[in-house]
């Protein structure tokens, strides 16, 4: 065997290897996050009735489509690919809809997360901002928008053999082509990067100076409490995608625009197994939030401890007992959270 093309099979079985055992570790503490995240947003009557804490509920529910229907198949299609018969296993047009349907639904849901904590944190009622039943609807038009969006990457995606190697890569029909062009210059840097970064942190930071104003106002301490938790939740995810996302689009375009203007198999081969290293970034942004909220949030994390330890536990164990000990009420549990956080 040659040396480069040694060279070429050492890189593959790299990228082989390292997309398979990161990304799987990824995406398995991704799912059991964002299930854990689901759990606590919809057994506390507190996030129950909160729009905000809706949006980061469906938020977990996206990021959980987009590790099952886009980095699960992804990393199985990279291990299958080694064989070529990605395409059989994974078809190419779905691994490139779904992210673009669960990706855009993500922007959509922060978005309405920071605007709506700018809303609610400036003025004095609650109920006088967007209420749960405006915010379902909203959220079933990004639905439906992020589905139409996802179409046309369905139809102009193919699979197609990487140059100089064995292994096939997902790519454009219509190379420089119009919808190329836009998704690659306008969708990716636009509409998946600068434009909701923009809307979340012009109105995260706006909610979070309101916040800090709102001890001066008469408000009560729990509605302060929760005002101050979601939008530290909100501005440290955005403050995370941030780190996570940009460096991701930034190499996408930059690889993109190189290998259409060059036939080095060796160079396309290396620009490829770093792309696998940023998709793992990509992955990651799909699988932090629950991290993200128990490190920002100490309430939080007293919250997932009520909600695991004491609510289900209780309840499991009423189950084997003929007389059953009455329970603490989930808003006497919540109000000693409260007032533990004033101390």
């Amino acid at each position: 065997m040659s040396s480069p093309a040694a060279y070429m099979a050492t890189l593959e079985s790299v990228t082989t290897y390292f997309t398979t055992c990161v990304g799987l570790f990824i995406i398995t503490l991704g799912m059991i996050g964002n299930i854990l995240n689901i759990i606590v947003f919809t057994s506390l009557q507190t996030f129950r009735k909160n729009p905000c804490a809706f949006c980061l509920l469906t938020l977990s529910i996206s990021e959980s489509g987009m590790l099952l229907f886009f980095a699960l198949p992804d990393t199985f299609a990279n291990i299958f690919n080694y064989r070529r018969d990605a395409y059989v296993t994974f078809p190419c047009k779905i691994r490139m809809a779904f992210p673009q349907t669960f990706g855009m639904m993500t922007h959509f849901i922060m978005c309405y997360a920071a605007i709506d904590q700018r809303l609610s944190t400036s003025m004095p009622d609650r109920h006088h901002g967007i209420n749960i039943r405006i915010m379902r609807h909203l959220i079933m038009i990004a639905i439906f928008i992020s589905v139409l969006h996802s179409i046309p990457f369905f139809l102009f995606h193919n699979e197609q053999l990487l140059a100089g190697t064995n292994g096939t890569i997902c790519r454009f029909t219509d190379t420089n082509g119009v919808f190329s062009i836009y998704a690659v210059y306008i969708n990716l840097p636009v509409i998946q990067g600068i434009l909701p970064i923009s809307i979340i942190s012009v109105f995260g930071l706006i909610a979070l100076r309101n916040v800090r104003n709102m001890h001066k106002k008469k408000v009560q301490r729990m509605r302060l409490h929760l005002e101050q938790q979601l939008t530290s939740m909100v501005l440290t995810k955005m403050f995370s995608a941030c780190i996570i996302l940009m460096p991701f689009l930034i190499f996408y375009i930059t690889r993109y625009i190189i290998s259409a203007n060059t036939n080095n198999t060796i160079f396309q081969r290396q620009l490829f197994t770093v792309y696998r290293f940023f998709i793992m970034l990509f992955y990651l942004n799909s699988a932090d939030s629950f991290y993200i909220f128990l490190a920002c949030s100490p309430r939080f994390h007293r919250q997932l401890k009520f909600v695991l330890f004491h609510k289900f536990l209780r309840r499991w164990n009423k189950k084997g007992n003929i007389n059953p000990v009455q329970g603490v009420e989930e808003s006497f549990a919540i109000g000693i959270i409260s007032n533990l956080e004033q101390k």
